[in-house]
């Protein structure tokens, strides 16, 4: 990857993962056909990451649309906590994690088991998000993992 013009800027890698072929862009790397809820990814991600660890885990997946709301719903969170689950192995202490969702009964779900692994937890709506969409971001920071969690 190429430094940013302003030195004094941040330099990171950037891995992204997504189920279906993306095409390359400069200064990222795709892991992709890929699929974040089969361990095998994880272990791929593992590889690639420098230092073995994440600074942020960013999510925009989503489900197919079935458009029934409520399954929709509880598949966006779904996915969301598997996601979750792969923070011990992938995300470094103090890190942050951002997932889309649509705001529904099995919100309240997620942001306890997000409470539960970072010190800090809000929700956020885009401001180029229609009002009358459901789509929130879950924005959690300063990873600390589970409390009492056995750490491999």
């Amino acid at each position: 990857m190429r430094p940013p013009a302003d030195p004094s800027s941040p330099v990171g890698f950037v891995l992204g993962v997504d189920l279906l072929h993306i095409f390359p862009l400069e200064g990222a790397t795709f892991l992709c056909p890929a699929d974040v809820t089969d361990p095998r990814t994880s272990q791929r991600i593992l590889e690639v990451l420098p230092g073995g660890r994440a600074d942020v885990i960013l999510s925009d997946m989503a489900p197919n649309a079935t458009g029934f709301r409520d399954l929709d719903h509880d598949r966006l969170i779904s996915l969301c906590l598997t996601l979750l689950s792969v923070t011990p192995d992938i995300l470094q202490p103090g890190g942050t994690f951002l997932c889309k969702t649509w705001a529904g009964s099995q919100s309240r779900r997620l942001q306890r088991r997000l409470t539960e692994e970072f010190q800090n937890v809000r929700i956020i709506k885009p401001e180029a998000s229609r009002k009358e969409s459901s789509e929130v971001y879950f924005l959690a920071t300063q990873y600390h993992g589970r409390k009492g969690a056995v750490k491999q």
